[in-house]
């Protein structure tokens, strides 16, 4: 299979991703849990984050396959990522119509926030190296102080994840 595939039908499925950020968190999550994302990521200011996917999705935007429009969100600007027809086009050409186990995941990681979904990561990444949730919460916290009023919630998002495959 090749590398941007399991992209591609994370764009069909999700039709829409408000913000980059949510994409990045959505993507590295799904990875840690087993999804055949090959994209790298580094440990950043934002959380784990992918050049490499960044690329990728200029390049899907650059091909017609995706749609990225700013919009503007209080005093923020959010970038708003959404397939198009010719997404779904290559994908049944390619013989890719059923949706991919991880699909129900992906969909409710998109409800989430993308603070959450910055908690969640962060949360995946600090497991590495430590599996008691107090030390990860007190180090989450270390790392991201603005995360503190979610962080209870993103320990509890985590514990709903399922085991990675």
């Amino acid at each position: 299979m090749h590398p941007v595939i399991p992209i591609l039908q994370l764009l069909r499925e999700l039709s829409r991703v408000d913000g980059r950020k949510k994409f990045q968190k959505t993507v590295h999550i799904l990875k840690e849990l087993g999804a055949p994302f090959q994209e790298r990521f580094e440990y950043s200011y934002y959380g784990m984050y992918s050049a490499q996917l960044k690329g990728e999705l200029d390049a899907l935007e650059r091909e017609g396959l995706l749609k990225e429009r700013e919009t503007l969100t209080g005093a923020n600007t959010t970038y708003v990522i959404e397939s198009t027809p010719e997404l779904g086009k290559l994908l049944g050409e390619l013989g890719l119509e059923t949706p991919p186990a991880w699909v129900e995941v992906a969909k409710q990681l998109n409800k989430l926030s993308s603070q959450v979904l910055e908690g969640i990561s962060t949360i995946l990444f600090l497991r590495k190296t430590e599996t008691d949730d107090a030390v990860v919460r007190q180090r989450l916290l270390v790392l991201k102080p603005h995360l503190a009023s979610v962080a209870d919630n993103c320990l509890v998002e985590v514990g709903r994840l399922p085991k990675p495959a």
